[in-house]
C-alpha cells in the first residue's frame, strides 16, 4: 500500500513539473515573437519619382498627395468642362494602387445633376486616374502592398 502511495505521489509531482516546464516555454521571452500587425496602416506611402528620396513618413505622404492632386487637376483642366451657369460639385473618387504601382479607379460618387450635365464625367475621371504614371507602391514591413484611397474632387465651372 505504501508503494502505491509513493508511486501515486511521484506521478503527481513529476507531471506537475512537466506542466510547469511546458508552460514556461510558452510564456518565456525566448519563444517566437508574436507581434501584432496592423493591416490597415502602411509603413511607407506610394512614391512618385520626385518623392523618391524622402524618408520621413509625413513628408513622403505630403509629397505623394501633392503630386497625385497635380496629376488629377491637370487631367480635369484638359476636359474643359463648360456650363451656361456657375456650377460646383464635390465628387468622391475611390481608387487603389496595386503592388506594381498602377492606379486603378474603383468608384466615383457624384450627384445625379452632375451626371446629367456631364454624362461622360465618370468615365473621363476614371481614365485620368488610370493614366497617372506608375509609382513605387506602398509598403508594409518592406513588402509592396495594394493601398486604397478615397479623395474629394471639386468640380467648378463659371
Amino acid at each position: 500500500m505504501i508503494r502505491y502511495y509513493l508511486f501515486l505521489m511521484s506521478l503527481v509531482l513529476f507531471s506537475c513539473e512537466k506542466i510547469n516546464s511546458v508552460s514556461a516555454i510558452f510564456t518565456s521571452n525566448t519563444s517566437l515573437a508574436r507581434d501584432t500587425i496592423n493591416l490597415t496602416e502602411i509603413d511607407q506611402y506610394p512614391q512618385f519619382k520626385e518623392c523618391d528620396a524622402l524618408l520621413d513618413f509625413e513628408k513622403s505622404k505630403t509629397c505623394f498627395e501633392k503630386h497625385m492632386y497635380q496629376q488629377i487637376n491637370t487631367g480635369i483642366q484638359q476636359l474643359q468642362l463648360k456650363t451656361k451657369t456657375n456650377f460646383s460639385d464635390t465628387l468622391l473618387v475611390k481608387f487603389s494602387i496595386n503592388t506594381h504601382g498602377a492606379f486603378l479607379c474603383k468608384n466615383i460618387q457624384l450627384k445625379d445633376s452632375t451626371q446629367i450635365l456631364f454624362p461622360n464625367l465618370s468615365k473621363d475621371i476614371a481614365q485620368i486616374i488610370q493614366t497617372i504614371p506608375t509609382v513605387l507602391p506602398a509598403q508594409k514591413r518592406g513588402i509592396p502592398v495594394t493601398s486604397s484611397y478615397t479623395i474629394p474632387i471639386l468640380i467648378q465651372t463659371k
